[in-house]
């Protein structure tokens, strides 16, 4: 009797491909302060901007991402409440960024800043809008509950133990979630790098910075001209990435009613070796 031969093929590993040949970045949502951007730049997309760009007798000096407030905008590039930029360092291609708002909405885009200031983006993102932190505004006759009595009934269900209040309750959720963010519980807020898939032995060192103070409940308060949400205690919290060099952090208030001014401007220095 023959015996039947059967042919094994020989199985090879999958791995994803480190690209896809796309330019884009997408933008999604986090929590109700926090969004994360991940994205992918073609190498000859670059480098046709950074042509562009002395060819208008500028230098390319450094690349960015541009966080803009769309809310209520019908966005076009140039009509954003306000932004803020973050410079990105090393190999990296996804961010976690802090707006620091809720209920607000946002778009980034990645692009090469000049050494004049001019900006030259490669690619824009989707609009997502940040959810708000609390009970939901939507009423329903039926189901309507002050949200006092949610936050009450939300402390009592375990989660945080029996006996919390509403505004206890409230509280501790809020301050889980960004420990739950700044310890890395659930990721790093801070940038992810790729590792390179040529070398097996590698290191990767980023440095953050927290910037933290107190202030009327009432007065408006800018760093580094930027307006910024305060708490209901007057208090506030921000993160910035800290790339080498100086970094001048410009804090001001100003009282309700204009008469009262302060001013102080921590300068942090950070050498990498």
């Amino acid at each position: 009797m023959a015996r039947e031969t059967v042919a094994v093929r020989e199985r090879k590993e999958f791995r994803f491909p480190p690209g896809y040949g796309d330019n884009r970045i997408v933008l999604l949502v986090r929590d109700p302060w926090w969004v994360f951007a991940y994205w992918e730049i073609r190498r000859d997309k670059e480098e046709e901007m950074v042509r562009k760009i002395n060819a208008s007798g500028d230098t390319p000096q450094k690349s960015i991402l541009r966080v803009y407030d769309v809310t209520d905008v019908n966005f076009n590039g140039s009509n954003a409440h306000s932004f803020f930029d973050i410079d990105l360092k090393g190999l990296a291609n996804n961010w976690y960024i802090n707006v620091a708002n809720a209920e607000r909405a946002w778009v980034v885009e990645i692009g090469i800043l000049s050494k004049k200031g001019a900006f030259f983006p490669l690619a824009r993102s989707n609009m997502v809008k940040t959810p708000r932190f609390g009970m939901s505004d939507k009423l329903d006759a039926e189901w309507m509950m002050p949200e006092e009595e949610y936050w009450k009934m939300f402390g009592l269900s375990g989660g945080f133990g029996v006996g919390k209040g509403s505004l206890e309750a409230r509280e501790m959720f809020k301050k889980r979630l960004e420990e739950q963010v700044s310890s890395g519980a659930i990721s790093s807020a801070a940038s992810f790098y790729r590792k390179p898939a040529e070398r097996k032995f590698w290191l990767v060192v980023n440095t953050e910075l927290i910037l933290y103070g107190a202030t009327e409940p009432d007065a408006k308060v800018t760093v580094q001209g930027k307006d910024i949400k305060l708490s209901n205690d007057g208090t506030f919290t921000l993160r910035f990435a800290l790339p080498d060099g100086k970094e001048v952090i410009s804090v001001e208030a100003v009282s309700k009613d204009g008469k009262d001014k302060r001013r102080i401007t921590p300068v942090v220095t950070r050498k990498t070796e």
